[in-house]
């Protein structure tokens, strides 16, 4: 069984990431941990379908071993980076402004109202996919699948950020236009990453895919 995603679903899912992230940054209620933590909490819904999948629907997938392998290499390499976004970009980034490190708790505290229905619809797409018979595709190495290189780049984008701009800039300013400006290239790399991979699902076959 060929195992691809129709791309509706998930360009839905985009948009209203992209509503709800834009409705955060004119409220300002966003940082830089915000958004990195939403796109570590996509990949793990994923990657969580994913387990779900091998234990009701092991009998649909093509390599059902070598699939569960690569969700649990999957998720052990997503809990390191909890570990490392939630110090870095949730503690030590935005230590010296009080606002942003109490948006960084609402967030990881599901306090935030739009971070949390950002959540809601990943997990409606992932519910449509499963009961559509859909699952996602996992790369045998997860340091190589595109999902985790959005993760990369997004924590090299945050550092260049934190070690580039002027500390006044950043630490002290709640402006909308900041947080605009801070959070626009992580949304346009998750958008790119994401248009890609949709395309690449449904125009490929799964040489290389399990």
């Amino acid at each position: 069984m060929q195992l691809k995603t129709t791309p509706l679903s998930n360009y839905i899912s985009l948009v209203f990431m992209s509503i709800f992230t834009a409705l955060a940054v004119i409220n300002n209620q966003i940082s830089v941990f915000y958004l990195i933590y939403l796109f570590w909490f996509d990949e793990f819904l994923r990657t969580v379908s994913s387990f779900i999948c091998y234990f009701f629907k092991r009998k649909k997938l093509k390599l059902p071993q070598a699939y569960f392998a690569a969700a649990k290499s999957k998720m052990f390499l997503l809990f390191l980076y909890v570990v490392f976004i939630f110090i870095f970009f949730g503690l030590i980034l935005d230590w010296k402004n009080t606002n942003l490190i109490f948006i960084n708790f609402e967030v990881l505290m599901f306090k935030n109202s739009l971070f949390n229905f950002t959540i809601i619809t990943f997990l409606v797409r992932e519910m449509i996919l499963y009961f559509k018979n859909e699952f996602h595709t996992i790369n045998k190495n997860s340091m190589l699948s595109r999902e985790i290189i959005i993760l990369h780049i997004s924590i090299i984008i945050g550092m260049f950020i934190w070690g580039f701009l002027p500390k006044d800039f950043y630490e002290n300013s709640n402006s909308n236009l900041l947080s605009g400006l801070i959070v626009a290239p992580f949304l346009l790399l998750k958008l790119f990453f994401e248009i890609l991979l949709v395309k690449s699902n449904n125009t490929n076959e799964m040489d290389s895919k399990i």
